[in-house]
């Protein structure tokens, strides 16, 4: 079987250039590619063809992380495989947000020399012991987050409506719709744009 072929996302150049001399004689896999942010990381996977996808969590791009580059791959490039390598231990939702968003594995940097072993995995498509069971309960507690109006009014943000489209739509008044948007990312716990949430449930597929 021919070596994967791996993109590496991480904005620690020491770490990157330690992987790859680390893995420089790997027969499983070899680093195709190196980019640092999300928005590099889609225009890469639009050049080349890539197996595996080495995801950092947290990249030097204050607008974005590793897992909206996930979600990005798993909702543009679902045959594509995406690993998240992290040094973050001890935060559950971000773990599972990984896995919502449709990360293969996890691996955390203490425990790199297993990368082989997951890429093998992802190559022949075995199930991972977290993956499906997590990614099935984090979708069901974040749908029971969201009510029927709650579903309209994130896919009509989806579509581009501004909050007084959706307010004269509804027959409502824009505070009252600015409210219920303030309801909403409390829910979840959201500090970025309206626009980013409704996208991101979008591609989790939670307003279906």
């Amino acid at each position: 079987m021919s070596r994967a072929k791996v993109l590496l996302v991480e904005d620690d150049w020491e770490w990157i250039n330690g992987l790859k001399m680390y893995f420089a004689g790997e027969s499983v896999f070899e680093i195709v590619a190196c980019v640092d942010n999300r928005e590099a990381c889609m225009a890469a996977l639009e050049q080349i063809s890539v197996d595996v996808v080495l995801m950092d969590i947290i990249l030097g791009d204050a607008n974005s992380s590793g897992l909206d580059a996930t979600l990005d791959i798993a909702h543009k490039y679902p045959s594509v495989k995406v690993i998240m390598v992290s040094s973050l231990d001890n935060d559950d939702e971000v773990f599972y947000e990984a896995f919502l968003s449709g990360a293969y594995d996890f691996v955390y940097k203490d425990e790199f020399e297993q990368i082989p072993a997951v890429i093998a995995g992802a190559m022949n498509d075995q199930g991972t012991k977290y993956g499906p069971r997590l990614r099935k309960l984090v979708f069901d507690k974040k749908k029971k987050l969201l009510t029927p109006y709650d579903i309209v009014l994130l896919k009509l943000t989806v579509e581009g409506k501004t909050q007084q489209e959706i307010a004269d739509m509804n027959s409502v008044s824009l505070s009252a719709v600015k409210k219920h948007v303030g309801r909403i990312l409390d829910k979840f716990d959201w500090q970025r744009s309206t626009r980013e949430l409704a996208d991101k449930c979008h591609k989790w597929g939670l307003l279906e």
